[in-house]
C-alpha cells in the first residue's frame, strides 16, 4: 500500500521559507502535493491584502499544489478581550483583541481561504486559564457563535489543541467538543471540527498523546492533523526532532487513524531548526522522516 494514497501529506510553508514561492517549489520537489499557509513575506496571512492573497494563490497553483487550510491565529487572544502579555510572534495582530473583532477576523479569513481554494481555517481557544466547568461552558458558547458564523460563510473552523491556550491536550479537546456537540445541531457541527496536534499535547508532559490523549477524542470529529515530534533534554527542556525520532508513537497513531477512517490531511509543523543548518535543509529532513514513518505505519496494511 502506498502511504500517500491513504493520507494527504503536506507542510506549513513558512517552516521552509518566508518566501512562499521558494517553499512551494521545494514542496513540489520533495514529492508533496499540499501546503498550509500561515506566514509569508514577513506577514501573518491575515495581514495580506487581496492582491497579495491573489499572488499567493497564483504561486500555489503554478506549482500544482493545493492549500490544506489557512493556519490563522484566531482566538489566540484573551477571553475577556484585554491585551495580553502573551501576544507575540505569528499571532500578534494589532487592533483585534475583543471577541467581536476576532469574529471579524473569521470573516476576513473566510475571504482569504476561498481565494486560496480551501474552506478550512485553523483557530484556537484563548490564552490559557485555570480549567473549570464554567470556563469550558463559556469557551464552548463563544466557539459555537463562531461556528454559526462559519455556517453562514460556508467554512469549517478547525480547533487546535495548543499548550498556551485553554485547550492544550487531547483530554481537554475531547471535553470541549463533548460540550459543543451537546449544545449544537448537525448543521452547526458541520462547521467546527478538531485539529489534533499530538506534538502539542505532549508539551510539559501533560499527557501521552497516543494512546492516552487520542482516546479522549471522537475520531469522527477530527478533520485535520498537525505533526511535530520532540524529546526532552537532561534539563527537561523540549527539543524538536524529525517525526519518529521523538517520544510520540506516530506509527501506532497513524495506524489507528486509518482504522478509524480518517481522510483528512497530515500537515507537518516540525519546528525543527538545528543550529548550523538552514530552515530548508531541516524541513527536508522532516519530510523524509515523515514519509518513513508513514511507510512503517501503513505498508502492507
Amino acid at each position: 500500500m502506498n502511504p500517500e494514497t491513504v493520507f494527504e501529506l503536506g507542510i506549513i510553508s513558512d517552516e521552509i521559507s518566508d518566501d512562499v514561492d521558494c517553499a512551494c517549489n521545494l514542496i513540489r520537489e520533495w514529492g508533496l502535493n499540499h501546503v498550509e499557509l500561515r506566514r509569508m513575506w514577513g506577514k501573518n496571512i491575515l495581514e495580506l491584502n487581496p492582491e497579495e492573497v491573489e499572488h499567493a494563490a497564483g504561486i500555489v497553483k503554478r506549482h500544482g499544489l493545493t492549500v490544506t487550510a489557512v493556519a490563522s491565529p484566531i482566538f489566540k487572544s484573551s477571553r475577556d478581550g484585554k491585551i495580553s502579555k502573551e501576544a507575540q510572534g505569528d499571532f500578534l495582530l494589532e487592533g483585534f483583541n475583543s471577541f467581536e473583532e476576532q469574529l471579524n477576523l473569521i470573516r476576513k479569513a473566510s475571504d482569504i481561504a476561498k481565494q486560496l481554494g480551501t474552506n478550512f481555517i485553523r483557530i484556537f481557544t484563548f490564552w490559557r486559564e485555570l480549567w473549570s466547568t464554567a470556563l469550558v461552558d463559556d469557551v464552548s458558547d463563544k466557539l459555537i457563535e463562531a461556528a454559526r458564523l462559519a455556517r453562514d460563510l460556508d467554512i469549517v473552523l478547525l480547533v487546535e489543541n495548543e499548550p498556551v491556550c485553554i485547550v492544550g491536550s487531547g483530554k481537554e479537546l475531547g471535553q470541549l467538543f463533548q460540550v459543543i456537540d451537546q449544545k449544537t445541531d448537525i448543521e452547526v457541527r458541520k462547521h467546527i471540527a478538531m485539529l489534533w496536534d499530538p506534538g502539542n499535547a505532549s508539551y510539559g508532559n501533560s499527557e501521552t498523546p497516543y494512546p492516552d490523549g487520542y482516546d479522549f477524542l471522537d475520531p469522527t470529529r477530527i478533520k485535520h492533523i498537525h505533526l511535530k515530534d520532540s524529546t526532552l533534554d537532561k534539563d527537561g527542556n523540549r527539543q524538536y526532532v524529525p517525526m519518529g525520532h521523538g517520544t510520540i508513537d506516530y506509527v501506532q497513531q497513524l495506524r489507528n487513524l486509518k482504522e478509524n477512517g480518517y481522510q483528512g490531511s497530515l500537515v507537518l509543523e516540525p519546528h525543527f531548526h538545528p543550529e548550523g543548518h538552514t530552515k530548508e535543509w531541516a524541513a527536508h529532513v522532516c519530510v523524509v522522516a515523515a514519509k518513513e514513518v508513514l511507510r512503517q505505519a501503513l505498508d502492507d496494511r
